[in-house]
């Protein structure tokens, strides 16, 4: 069964398809220019929070405290991670390469933990294979609608990001799919 609260961080995490909206829409400069400040802006709050009891209070009360899991309360959310993962992202691939793995990210991640959470009955490791195969098919699609790509290093993609998010390796996925998936598509083609 989908929490309440899973369901809002899921909102969020839709909300910024905007960012890959508006990298489609704009150029790596623009986009980088609103980005950063942001990025420092939002790490210094998060880094804050654990540190200094007036912003923790604040921060639980008013911004993201009645979402976090239970172990992003001792580390840097996973919000925090998605917008570092989304700078490197930027940096490091062509802007097609970038769109789509910042997607991958969004949409198939969102697709995982729904499925997952609402129909998934077989483990694997810490995931269900249900939220594992949705991750898969939604990356594939996403790989084979969104233009400028090489299908068959974007399904290579799919299936490695699909792999890394089941696998309980301790780094977080808002950090290691889009790169990834970014790293797999450019060295298979773009």
């Amino acid at each position: 069964m989908i929490s309440g609260v899973e369901i809002r961080r899921k909102i969020v995490h839709m909300a910024t398809l905007i960012i890959p909206i508006g990298y489609e829409l704009t150029s790596k400069e623009t986009l980088l220019t609103l980005l950063l400040p942001f990025f420092f802006i939002y790490l210094s709050v998060d880094l804050l929070r654990h540190f200094h009891s007036g912003v923790a209070t604040l921060f639980q009360k008013y911004f993201f405290g009645r979402v976090l899991r239970e172990e992003e309360k001792s580390t840097l959310m996973g919000s925090t991670y998605f917008l570092f993962s989304t700078l490197l992202t930027i940096l490091f691939f062509p802007k097609p390469v970038a769109i789509a793995s910042l997607l991958i990210l969004i949409l198939s991640d969102t697709a995982a933990a729904w499925v997952g959470k609402g129909i998934g009955k077989t483990k694997v490791f810490e995931k269900t294979l249900e939220g594992s195969l949705a991750f898969f098919f939604c990356s594939l699609l996403i790989v084979w609608i969104y233009p400028h790509l090489n299908r068959f290093s974007g399904s290579l993609a799919a299936l490695g990001t699909a792999v890394v998010e089941v696998l309980p390796i301790p780094v977080n996925d808002n950090l290691s799919i889009p790169l990834v998936a970014g790293a797999i598509m450019l060295l298979g083609g773009g």
